[in-house]
């Protein structure tokens, strides 16, 4: 019997990677170890999706990077062939992995995850991976051959690697949280273990509102007249439609949040990065909030780790114009009156000054 390894708490992390690296043909057992299964169903929550075409490593299920990607929303997909290292966004957070190390980054965390596989010029991510890159919980159902999908995960598979406090750091918790949901008398835990995640309610990732980065601008106009201009611009793209992780090729027909502030801005002179995460990265906390600010919010429904997944732009008067998943470009008037935004409120964001 393989003894398992020990994962304990660390004090503190260093020597991370920004990418885990695939080289193709290697990190593959024998070809004897590798089996081909058959199409499989993959349901999210319960629901059919679409079908998948997992492979079976040594017992373990492994399935197409790029198409679960798009299953999961992660439409915008780069490839990098020189470095073999994808990156891939829904316009919250992006996900960025090489091909054939342990290490990937999901926004601004490190994250363990299985060695992702290669083979016949498709790259393959573990069950556990998969989740792990994509705040999911994914296993096989045995009764119908299917891949399940628990979106946004309630529990987390243990990688190897991982320890209590890195996986308090990426769902934005605490050690005693997790030790406590969990009924933990100790701090080790297994490779493969299922742990319960904390509730969503408790989970808000606030370091962003701390960080202050530079905002790139190319404007001459005054402050007060930017703030015009950038919400008359907002307002020309109301009835606009909706896609999650839609690109900016897309505009203006389709948006998501994050991808309708940058161009809004971007047309008036100010560059902001793609996803809401990275956004609320710059310019200064505000809590009294003027024309043209970003406010950030959670989004419960997606995601369990509290962190930013979804942005919109102040307007004044208490009103907030933005691209909804339920209504596309619009006017939410007195959002901070809707228990929707009152819940999943993070902070404000103030990006002309």
């Amino acid at each position: 019997m393989i003894k398992r390894q020990k994962l304990t708490i660390r004090n503190t992390v260093s020597g991370f990677l920004v990418m885990i690296i695939l080289i193709t043909g290697f990190g593959l057992n024998p070809v004897s170890a590798l089996e081909k299964v058959p199409q499989a169903g993959i349901a999210i929550n319960g629901t059919m999706v679409d079908g998948i075409n997992p492979i079976r490593l040594n017992g373990q299920y492994y399935l197409p990077f790029m198409q679960l990607s798009k299953i999961l929303g992660y439409n915008h997909i780069i490839f990098e062939k020189d470095t073999m290292t994808y990156e891939t966004t829904d316009g919250s957070t992006s996900v960025r992995m090489t091909l054939g190390g342990t290490m990937a980054k999901r926004g601004d965390d490190y994250i363990n995850i299985d060695p992702p596989r290669w083979f016949n010029d498709v790259a393959y991510v573990s069950l556990g991976a998969a989740g792990a890159l994509y705040n999911s919980f994914l296993y096989f159902k045995r009764e119908n051959g299917s891949i399940q999908i628990e979106k946004p995960a309630e529990r987390y598979r243990v990688q190897a690697g991982d320890s209590l406090w890195e996986i308090a750091q990426a769902h934005h918790t605490t050690v005693s949280a997790l030790k406590r949901i969990n009924g933990l008398q100790g701090n080790i835990i297994y490779r493969g273990d299922v742990i319960k995640l904390v509730p969503r309610q408790q989970a808000k990732e606030m370091k962003p509102a701390e960080e202050k980065q530079p905002v790139p601008k190319r404007y001459t106009n005054t402050e007060g007249q930017v703030r015009d201009l950038v919400i008359q611009q907002a307002e020309r793209y109301i009835g606009a439609g909706y896609k999650f992780g839609a690109t900016l090729d897309e505009a203006p027909n389709l948006f998501d949040c994050s991808s309708f502030t940058q161009l809004v801005f971007q047309q008036n002179g100010i560059d902001i990065p793609r996803t809401s995460r990275q956004q609320a990265s710059l310019g200064t906390s505000v809590q009294n909030l003027e024309r043209g600010d970003l406010i950030f919010f959670t989004n419960q429904d997606l995601y369990t780790d509290g962190r930013v997944g979804h942005v919109g732009i102040y307007m004044g008067d208490g009103d907030m114009i933005h691209a909804s998943s339920s209504r596309g470009v619009h006017i939410a008037e007195n959002f901070m009156d809707i228990g929707y935004w009152q819940q999943n409120y993070l902070f404000a964001k103030r990006v002309i000054e």
